[in-house]
């Protein structure tokens, strides 16, 4: 036996040799190689595009338009993915966006595409299904991200560091159950450092007790870019998207079913009834308010203010920090923050962004605010990390947004009113009587997934008179900018316009493919390239500035990649309205650098003004507004 087995042994390692040796010929020497990627195969770079539709010509729209199949309150992540998921399936859409999109919770978030490792853990150790739908959907939704918005988002390294020898193998097992559930759509293999690599790749961390670090891997993402990107996109596929229109009123007909709505333009104050053959609430914390409308026989607002039924608000501050706190490639996150939630100290926009903390609220506020108290709570977590001493004055921006947790209205009683119970950890799509469809919770990586349950839901409950509309196309749509766009963009961009790394990449992971449409108003003119805070005359002279007694020529004025041409690349594509909605918005200069926003604030509006035709009143109004809010983003006094 033992002689014919070794026969055998023999004859399948000679054949196991031959296949192998087989297949090296083949690959190395008969199969061609593969054609090199070489500058000859990329399209030519987009350096003009007809301008879209201006918002008068949008405007005119809702007079024009006897009714549309479905109406839109609300431009955040949800409202604005279900008017790109509607227009695209061939529905005549318009979304009505109080303030500016994203000016809400969606500009806000933690900047992740992510399944959510705390979910997992709570799955697991919960005998959860519901958690564990929850982390498995997340995670098909940020490949969906990462494929439709390439330019916006990318893949994160994210380390956990371990400083007990029995937590090593516990945390890499939930790195890995991570990479398993996401499955095919895994983008890297979660690893295990040593305590040497560790502190070569983040040396700011105190290693005094480190044993080594996990790592996994995740999505980031700028997400008020990416949300005003949906709703420029939705316009370009024929959508009428409005920002700085306010519903005042639901409109009913006779038998008490919601038929459009009744908004006022906040530019002229020109009041309009836009009727629909569906309204979607998609308000986001606001839901209640458009809910309130519901309840009256006319669709009237109530009196007096309500507490919120559907949401359950709590603030969730974020704080930005300079570059040195944490590596540039590689995000730090604590298991075990002194409140029990997760706290992610992360590389983003070249700044490093901390967050989050859960404070309950009784009421949703219209412009929530972060306390000191928080701040300084983010600042002690990240301070039992870092091996020098974490100050206040290194905060250069703060700011608060409202988590959307959400419950079933339906099932809130005045016993259970002030309770969590019923909170939907996922999301929650309702339709009342009047046939108002609500759909608010979730988080920003599953809006894709939300808008089209949106959609599909219309589509099955409402009567079109027959129309016939396609399947769900997000899957699968490129967002603007993302175009014929490659990683190695920035590259080309240095090749075409011999412009500085620093601006080549805040251009290419911002605009994609359409940088070069702000390059060319960059090369046009000397004054084009200068940085927004020295747009304005007064910008030279410190004598005549009202922002900030520094407000003048000198370097710092050019540390930040943000200039002129890119804004008035967002006055003439992007809808711009208001310098807020380009300094925090458009860019994220005040949320990168809150003090240095306020330097700007006077060339911005110089430029608007003269772009808009603002009178001196108007202009006024639009600089105090400006340094109003920016002046809350947690400056500390002394930095």
């Amino acid at each position: 036996m033992s002689r014919i087995l070794r026969s055998a042994l023999a004859k399948t390692a000679i054949a196991t040799g031959a296949i192998l040796g087989g297949t090296v010929v083949y690959l190395d020497f008969i199969k061609p190689a593969n054609p090199p990627e070489l500058v000859t195969s990329y399209k030519p770079l987009q350096k003009s595009l007809g301008a879209p539709p201006s918002r008068d010509a949008l405007v005119e729209n809702l007079k024009t338009t006897k009714k549309f199949d479905m109406l839109i309150i609300g431009g955040g992540a949800v409202g604005s993915g279900t008017v790109l998921d509607a227009v695209t399936r061939g529905m005549n859409v318009c979304l009505l966006e109080k303030e500016d999109f994203a000016s809400g919770t969606s500009s806000k978030s933690t900047k992740m595409a992510h399944g959510g490792v705390r979910y997992l853990e709570k799955a697991i150790f919960g005998l959860s299904k519901a958690q564990l739908d929850l982390v498995i959907e997340a995670l098909n939704e940020r490949a969906n991200m990462l494929r439709t918005a390439p330019h916006l988002c990318g893949i994160l390294p994210i380390m956990i560091p371990v400083y007990t020898w029995w937590q090593i193998p516990y945390f890499f097992a939930g790195c890995k159950m991570y990479d398993w559930f996401a499955g095919y759509q895994n983008l890297r293999s979660s690893t295990i450092f040593s305590k040497e690599i560790t502190t070569a790749i983040a040396p700011m961390l105190d290693s005094s007790n480190l044993k080594a670090s996990c790592i996994y891997h995740d999505g980031t993402f700028n997400d008020a870019r990416m949300n005003s990107t949906l709703a420029i996109t939705a316009i370009e596929n024929g959508a009428t998207v409005l920002n700085y229109f306010q519903v005042n009123q639901l409109l009913k007909d006779d038998s008490g079913k919601v038929v459009g709505v009744k908004a006022q333009d906040l530019e002229t104050n020109e009041i309009y009834e836009i009727k629909a053959t569906s309204v979607v609430n998609a308000t986001g914390p606001f839901a209640d308010k458009i809910l309130e409308m519901d309840e009256h026989p006319q669709g009237l607002p109530p009196k007096e203010e309500r507490k919120p039924r559907m949401v359950v608000p709590s603030s969730g501050v974020h704080i930005v920090l300079p570059e040195y706190y944490c590596s540039d490639e590689v995000g730090l996150l604590d298991p075990s923050p002194s409140d029990g939630r997760v706290m992610f100290f992360l590389p983003w926009q070249g700044k490093v962004l901390a967050g989050t903390t859960d404070t309950a609220l009784k009421s949703v506020p219209e412009h929530p605010v972060p306390t000191e108290a928080e701040i300084q709570d983010i600042l002690k977590e990240l301070q039992k990390y870092i091996s020098f001493p974490v100050k206040r004055e290194d905060v250069l921006s703060a700011w608060s947004g409202i988590r959307p947790l959400v419950r079933d209205p339906a099932t809130v009683t005045e016993e259970n009113e002030g309770s969590t119970e019923g909170i939907v950890r996922s999301h929650l799509l309702t339709q009342s009587p009047s046939g108002l469809v609500t759909i608010s919770g979730g988080k920003w990586t599953t809006y894709r997934e939300m808008a089209e349950q949106t959609v599909d839901h219309v589509i099955k409950n409402f009567d079109f008179d027959g129309k016939q509309f396609k399947p769900c196309q997000t899957n699968k749509l490129i967002l603007a900018g993302g175009e014929d766009y490659s990683k190695n963009y920035a590259a080309r961009l240095i090749h075409e316009y011999r412009i500085p790394l620093k601006l080549a990449n805040h251009l290419a992971n911002n605009y994609g493919s359409r940088s070069p449409l702000i390059l060319e108003l960059y090369r046009a003119n000397d004054y084009n390239k200068l940085p927004v805070s020295l747009a304005s005359a007064k910008s030279f002279n410190p004598s005549q500035s009202t922002s900030s007694p520094e407000n003048y020529l000198n370097y710092k004025r050019f540390e930040e990649p943000f200039t002129i041409a890119e804004l008035k690349y967002a006055l003439k594509y992007e809808y711009v309205r208001t310098p807020v909605d380009f300094l925090a918005r458009r860019t994220r200069l005040a949320f990168l650098n809150a003090k240095e926003a306020l330097t700007a604030v006077d060339g911005v509006v110089d430029i608007m003004a003269k772009e808009l035709h603002w009178s001196n009143k108007t202009k006024e109004r639009m600089k105090n507004d400006a340094i109003s809010y920016i002046s809350n983003m947690g400056v500390s006094t002394n930095n």
